[in-house]
């Protein structure tokens, strides 16, 4: 089976549970964002010409990284808005983890944990992290699943591209879709309403590449960023829901509903505190209140 769909992933926030804003005043960022994008591989050298368009509008070389955390709020404005031009379908898992203050996966610390300081605890963040690209992968494998055919008139699968982590483990992760591949029929195991689509998905060529070396992860990067910018209120409670308003109409959509598909938020129901700014950034992707 040959490749067909590039995805490169990049996230934003952070994973810290042990102590989590507003709930706690120096804990961890309420959201962790992981973005997605989504192309045709036919198509991604035209992605890097369009890219480098952008950056030399923003003052750069084609050679230069982008980092939208390093750009200002005028450049900011400016590659968003140009990112929701581009051809690429964007996927995003959003968790809100006021739910998840101080939880513990206790099954994964068994196996995959270290002391430090004298406690135990996780080695690694790859059962949080994973969690969340599963969420990501069944999305952007029912939606490359659609196309296949249409776009090859055969089954081509999808090159999985992680923005490089030094501390993160990826033979973790691929064993772990190992284990979701076995235990696929097993839906209510994981508790969850989607599965996976594994016939456009080859486990072994998931694999990583620094930030600078493809256009893909400046994109994610930006992406990530954006909605992060649009959801986690800074240090003065201030949120910009403008950069989600830009990005929505990039989301995939199923039966043109973009909530829970291209944009899925952790968790499901909006029990939690949401602020007015937060409630504006998430009406652009379907959400009522």
């Amino acid at each position: 089976m040959r490749e067909g769909f590039l995805l490169f992933i990049d996230e934003a926030g952070d994973e810290g549970l042990k102590q989590v804003r507003p709930l706690d005043e120096n804990g961890a960022s309420e959201y962790f964002i992981l973005a997605g994008v989504l192309i045709r591989t036919a198509r991604y050298a035209e992605l890097v010409q369009s890219f480098n368009v952008i950056k030399h509008r923003l003052g750069l070389a084609p050679t230069d990284t982008v980092h939208f955390r390093d750009l200002t709020s005028e450049q900011k404005t400016l590659v968003v808005s140009e990112i929701s031009k581009l051809k690429i379908g964007l996927v995003a898992i959003v968790s809100n983890k006021r739910n998840m203050l101080r939880y513990r996966n206790t099954r994964c610390e068994a196996k995959v944990s270290e002391i430090v300081r004298g406690h135990l605890q996780p080695k690694k963040y790859n059962w949080f992290y994973n969690n969340l690209f599963k969420y990501m992968l069944e999305r952007a494998s029912e939606e490359c699943a659609k196309w296949t055919h249409l776009a090859y008139s055969e089954t081509r699968f999808i090159k999985v591209i992680f923005s490089h982590r030094k501390e993160f483990s990826y033979p973790q992760t691929k064993a772990y879709l190992y284990k979701l591949k076995i235990e696929k029929r097993d839906s209510s195991y994981f508790n969850n309403k989607r599965q996976i689509d594994w016939s456009v998905v080859d486990i072994p060529s998931v694999g990583s590449s620094k930030h600078q070396n493809e256009v893909g992860l400046q994109i994610a990067d930006c992406v990530a960023s954006a909605i992060f910018r649009s959801l986690d209120e800074n240090w003065f409670g201030k949120a910009e829901p403008r950069f989600l308003e830009a990005l929505a109409p990039r989301f995939i959509s199923l039966d043109k509903t973009v909530r829970d598909y291209g944009f899925k938020l952790l968790p499901d129901q909006l029990n939690f505190p949401v602020s007015k700014d937060q409630k504006a950034a998430l009406r652009h992707v379907g959400y009522i209140f």
